[in-house]
């Protein structure tokens, strides 16, 4: 007749099996463990950019070789010319990103990018999506973006310098009579910036304040009576394309002829400017507010 195991020796069993599995295979394991190839020192990251404003805080933060693909219009730093472009932020070349072979790539977070982030995702790519449509938003993501990438010190650094030169041109004209701006982004049809914009935050911070009240859609259409109800004191039209920027200019005073009763028609304070510099939420802010501080107070400020 076999013998049984008493229950006793059944436990007396699992328990040295258990204490011989816990002494050989945990180095084992540990051995084995396979690495993450984001944190692997030999291997370098592989950024995919999908917006102009955060193309500029990647290389501003000391990175370039790491950025592999950038979106149609991230001409700042001229660096980013030389990368892969990826098509446009609204509709990018899902193939053209694959064959990258990406480790992160950084959008910007709206419902349209959603299923986005998921497909990169499911082929093992990490994805960071940041909020940034205000200045506020901006001091946040950039020290966010600066840790994921390894660069807390030089994100630390950006944002003090933007705040630094914030409050120092924001300082500049307090108690003054501040002038009334029209932010223009379209002509036909004619287009403003409305208060629940950064352009908004930007003009405050320049010393002015928004010609136009409160708005349901962020960049409204006017039309001529809009215009004139809104009395601006100065005109800013920012243009995007470098190749419309001398004909934008010629043109300037035929356009806006037509409003010749408001104030900056009549005393000839149209300004087309850059729109590559004040267009984007990222490290050239400070460059943005100060052009913008250059219309309104161009005599004050003897620039």
């Amino acid at each position: 007749m076999k013998k049984r195991f008493s229950i006793i020796e059944f436990f007396v069993v699992i328990a040295i099996g258990v204490l011989l599995w816990l002494i050989i295979f945990p180095p084992l394991r540990k051995m084995q463990r396979p690495q993450n190839p984001n944190t692997d020192k030999g291997t370098q990251m592989r950024i995919i950019s999908m917006a102009p404003s955060l193309t500029e805080i990647l290389f501003a933060l000391g990175l370039d070789e790491e950025i592999v693909g950038v979106t149609k219009f991230s001409t700042y730093p001229p660096q980013a010319k030389e990368k892969t472009c990826i098509g446009t932020f609204w509709q990018p070349d899902i193939e053209a990103m694959m064959t990258l072979s990406p480790t992160l790539m950084v959008n910007l977070r709206i419902e349209q990018q959603a299923a986005l982030k998921s497909r990169m995702e499911r082929i093992g790519c990490d994805v960071m999506s940041l909020q940034i449509k205000t200045i506020d938003e901006l001091y946040r993501a950039i020290p966010e973006l600066g840790q994921a990438v390894g660069k807390e010190a030089a994100a630390e650094a950006m944002v003090q310098r933007l705040k630094a030169r914030q409050a120092e041109i924001a300082a500049r004209h307090n108690g003054r009579s501040r002038p009334r701006v029209l932010w223009v982004i379209q002509r036909y049809p004619l287009r403003v910036a409305g208060r629940d914009t950064f352009i908004n935050e930007l003009i405050e911070v320049a010393g002015g304040v928004n010609a136009i009240g409160l708005t349901l859609p962020e960049y409204p259409p006017v039309n001529t009576e809009a215009v004139i109800g809104s009395m601006p004191d100065v005109i800013i039209e920012p243009v995007m394309d470098p190749e419309q920027f001398d004909s934008q200019q010629s043109s300037a005073a035929e356009f806006y002829h037509r409003f010749e009763i408001v104030p900056a028609v009549q005393h000839g304070r149209i300004h087309i400017i850059d729109g590559d510099v004040v267009s984007r939420l990222g490290p050239r802010l400070d460059k943005a507010a100060e052009l913008i501080a250059d219309c309104l107070w161009k005599e004050e400020l003897n620039l």
